[in-house]
């Protein structure tokens, strides 16, 4: 079972606020400490009780996302932060990560999702979903803008050709095509290798293959 992770849930609207901290009620391995109406109710919480990740909302008034992103930053750089917001360009996230945001996490998204990206920013130290360009994604991690951590692991020869072409955003059935082997292996393999890296998606899977220079 996985080590409970402590949540602090920050955003302007009660109703939604409320209505998320009711679902993540659903999940006991999910402790939210805390809850704040904006950033400087946050930061004057965080002088009592330290969450390992903050669900953070972008549009608030007073102090907005991105500002309260900056202060945490520089005065709790142990705390991940999670922003959540309805903007999904790449301009937008990039312009997060570089203020210190850990990922981010669309408004509309389902609470399975948020609790997966709960604990992949608690133990990857990052989320992102499919929809972020893998492109930003390789150059965030090559000059060190974002620093995932992965399990050390032994890949077969097989997994790291499936890594390169998923890397180059082929499809699976394209991968099968190439490696003339079926779609449901290359379903198989894809699955072997999110568990053995402990990653989510194939954002995670690119994040992997730039960190342990496997793309030729």
């Amino acid at each position: 079972m996985k080590k409970s992770v402590k949540l602090a849930v920050v955003d302007d609207q009660p109703l939604f606020r409320k209505g998320l901290i009711s679902l993540l009620k659903e999940f006991p391995d999910i402790k939210v400490i805390f809850e704040a109406g904006n950033g400087k109710e946050l930061l004057e919480q965080l002088e009592k009780a330290k969450p390992d990740v903050i669900l953070l909302d972008l549009d608030m008034p007073g102090m907005d996302g991105i500002k309260t992103t900056e202060l945490l930053k520089m005065q709790f750089p142990e705390v991940k932060i999670m922003v959540l917001t309805m903007h999904s360009a790449d301009m937008m996230v990039l312009h997060l990560i570089e203020k210190g945001a850990h990922g981010f996490l669309l408004k509309d998204t389902t609470i399975e999702i948020i609790r997966e990206a709960i604990y992949s920013v608690r133990d990857n130290g990052y989320y992102f979903n499919d929809r972020v360009s893998k492109i930003m994604v390789s150059g965030l991690v090559k000059s060190n803008k974002i620093k995932p951590s992965f399990k050390t692991v032994n890949l077969s020869e097989r997994e790291i050709q499936v890594i390169r072409l998923l890397s180059q955003e082929y499809k699976n059935s394209e991968i099968a095509e190439k490696l003339f082997i079926n779609i449901r292996t290359v379903d198989r393999h894809r699955e072997n290798i999110l568990k053995k890296i402990n990653a989510r998606n194939a954002v995670g899977i690119i994040m992997y293959a730039v960190k342990n220079n496997l793309l030729e």
